[in-house]
């Protein structure tokens, strides 16, 4: 499992290179909060690794969806919205909490490497060369082409870790596809919650991140629909 660390290794220093560039440009507190973001994200997915490498990843995810229930019942009001955002919520993460009990070491680094360097390269692209926004009234910051950057850098991601799953080329690309859609989805429901609920974050708890929720929606919901196809078609993955 070395090459794990390579890998990581690899995306820290592209996605770097690409903050360098893209912090050229803005303002000097725009700058600081971006590495500040930047760093703690790297803490963060760190010590996800860690939890996948010495197999307690699954008192991690336990974590992440708690800290999850904590921040949304601190937006709650007792509506229909919010009632509903609570129950999709509950689907998602009895999804989540499944994949961290089902799948195996090696298929969790799988995914996960994925998610990180799409999370990472949609920033990173749409910070350099991001114009065309895709849903302004939702997440004004998200941009088309910082979405196909990650889209890239997700497959990309795939393509080098497939070897991990003796998987061919077309099954990489395929993984990396629907790893970075999924990904995407939990974003956008994150943020569109918080623009019904009226709120920036989630909370403070992870300084630059908006709140657990928003450093891990990606995760959640990619790990919630990688549950469903084990379950409809338990043959397929590789687990």
């Amino acid at each position: 499992m070395q090459p794990v660390i390579l890998t990581i290794i690899f995306f820290i220093v592209i996605g770097g290179i690409g903050m360098y560039f893209g912090n050229r440009k803005v303002d000097v507190t725009i700058a600081r909060q971006r590495w500040l973001k930047y760093f703690v994200y790297i803490l963060i997915t760190s010590f996800v690794v860690i939890s996948i490498w010495f197999h307690f990843f699954w008192f991690v995810a336990v974590l992440i969806v708690l800290l999850g229930y904590y921040e949304l019942l601190r937006t709650v009001h007792f509506n229909k919205k919010s009632m509903l955002a609570l129950l999709v919520y509950s689907i998602v993460v009895a999804g989540f909490l499944f994949y961290a009990l089902k799948f195996g070491r090696e298929f969790q680094f799988f995914i996960y490497l994925q998610l990180l360097a799409f999370d990472a390269f949609s920033q990173v692209t749409g910070q350099l060369i991001g114009k065309t926004s895709i849903a302004p009234r939702i997440s004004p910051s998200k941009t088309l082409e910082g979405f196909l950057g990650g889209i890239f850098f997700c497959v990309l991601s795939s393509l080098l870790t497939s070897n991990w799953m003796s998987i061919s080329i077309p099954a990489a690309i395929a993984f990396g596809f629907f790893t970075s859609i999924t990904g995407f989805a939990g974003d956008m429901i994150a943020s569109f919650y918080k623009r019904i609920a009226g709120i920036k974050d989630y909370s403070n708890l992870l300084p630059g991140q908006g709140g657990f929720l928003d450093r891990f929606d990606s995760f959640l919901m990619s790990g919630f629909c990688y549950s469903i196809i084990y379950l409809a078609l338990p043959n397929v993955l590789p687990t």
